[in-house]
């Protein structure tokens, strides 16, 4: 296993939002991750290793700190290959990587259409960053690199760019776009409850972004109006995302593991708080989701806990995540260590969208209710820390993604035999209010 060569402390910053995104744009035509995890910022730059496995889930492709790619078919659970590769390549401190949707219907051994992005990834930095108020450590596998870093981070951070409030915004994006096929969407998810095919379902919409999106300033505008549980920025092999997450999909911690449930929803009224929240609370549709979602998380953690650790509290607790209200409830238990994160993941987001009716095959299921692969929406951005006996995996959410040739906002509601199109049509737009004003316009191209 590598070890990191040198640690640097330096005072810590005023804002460290703004810090981190203007590190961030310095370093835009390299991979980078960012992941805000309570008062701390854990930025990586620049890949030491990494492992990405292509959207069909056939071949893993390891690249190491020369340069030098091996691929390789996939011939055993993929939980087992991204552990082997944190074990051989990784150092002490923290690894990144992104999950796709379809990581959970892979796991569960379902069919499904493949996307353009990778099913997993995963980053180990040259470089790492954790970055507070009161102080900043850098830690790299290249000790010029790492000074470097420094060296930004005392002198060239607080007048980047990037930070200033002159960024060109998006034009409103068009958030009406594509609603009659997405309500008819709805109304055939909702005949198909009645009947019996399946008990719930999540039905997405994507909304075009007609110009290349500058992340770093989107981070940094987007953040100071959102209030997530974790936020999250990205750019490696190709893909990139900037989101906040409302909830935390799996957390595990020397053995203790949780999921929060984050399932209801309904916008703020700024002039009457209590009386928005009052109405969610009372909402049918939106309690029998909550209640829905909050059983069928408790099930797949029963099944990888130890028997009878399994707890629920802040049941049905109303939360606020930007500009809509959340019903909230945490579910935890103790994962014994005969247990894979990694399988755990997959049975979580497994349990996202709702299991195929019988004698239909996922795929079958999905296409019917999207026009086209979810990619890493509704999939989960990881952070872990081997060292640490840390885990942890944010719901894909309120995120704007680009490649190489799109650049795109996406947001669903789930359906219920109580939902209607038209309400499930406003509460994607709700949602997307919480991403839409504050996309921030890039004037460079993106290399990947």
């Amino acid at each position: 296993m590598a070890r990191l060569l040198r640690e640097y402390t330096l005072p810590g910053v005023e804002d460290p939002l703004r810090t981190t995104a203007a590190l961030l744009d310095d370093y835009k035509r390299g991979s980078y991750y960012a992941y805000e995890y309570g008062d701390t910022w854990y930025i990586g730059l620049s890949s030491h290793a990494s492992l990405v496995v292509d959207p069909a889930g056939e071949t893993a492709t390891i690249i190491d700190k020369d340069g030098t790619k091996l691929s390789t078919p996939v011939t055993e659970p993929l939980g087992q290959i991204a552990t082997r590769f944190v074990s051989e390549h990784g150092g002490h401190g923290k690894v990144f990587g992104q999950v796709g949707f379809n990581y959970g219907a892979r796991t569960k051994g379902r069919t499904y259409e493949p996307g353009q992005w990778p099913l997993l990834s995963l980053m180990i930095p040259r470089t790492q960053v954790a970055l507070r108020k009161d102080t900043i450590t850098v830690t790299g596998y290249y000790e010029e690199e790492a000074k470097e870093v420094c060296s930004f981070l005392q002198h060239g951070s607080t007048h980047h760019e990037v930070t200033t409030e002159s960024r060109i915004r998006h034009p409103p994006l068009d958030l009406q776009a594509n609603s009659a096929d997405y309500k008819t969407r709805v109304a055939k998810a909702i005949s198909d409850i009645d009947r019996g095919a399946y008990s719930k379902a999540v039905c997405s919409r994507v909304v075009p972004v007609p110009t290349r999106v500058n992340m770093a300033a989107t981070l940094l505008h987007g953040r100071r109006s959102n209030t997530p549980a974790r936020t999250f920025s990205l750019s490696h092999g190709g893909i990139q995302a900037t989101g906040f997450s409302p909830e935390v999909l799996l957390s595990v911690r020397n053995g203790r593991a949780f999921t929060e449930v984050v399932a209801g929803t309904r916008s703020v009224d700024p002039a009457n708080l209590e009386n928005s929240r009052t109405k969610l609370l009372y909402d049918t549709k939106e309690v029998l989701e909550h209640v829905t979602v909050v059983k069928g998380f408790s099930k797949q953690l029963a099944q990888s806990c130890v028997p009878g650790s399994v707890s629920i509290r802040d049941f049905m607790t109303v939360i606020d995540r930007g500009n809509v209200h959340h019903l909230f409830s945490h579910v935890s238990g103790h994962l014994p260590t005969s247990r894979s994160v990694w399988d755990t993941l997959g049975d979580m987001l497994g349990s996202v969208a709702s299991p195929p009716p019988p004698g239909q095959a996922f795929d079958d299921m999905m296409q019917a209710l999207e026009p086209r692969p979810r990619e890493l929406y509704f999939g989960a951005v990881v952070m872990l820390d081997p060292d640490a006996d840390f885990f942890e995996a944010a719901l894909v959410l309120r995120t704007v993604f680009q490649d190489t040739s799109r650049q795109w906002l996406q947001a669903g509601a789930a359906v219920t035999r109580h939902s209607n199109p038209e309400r499930e049509f406003a509460e994607t737009c709700e949602k997307l209010m919480s991403m839409a004003p504050y996309v921030i316009v890039d004037t460079t191209k993106f290399d990947g």
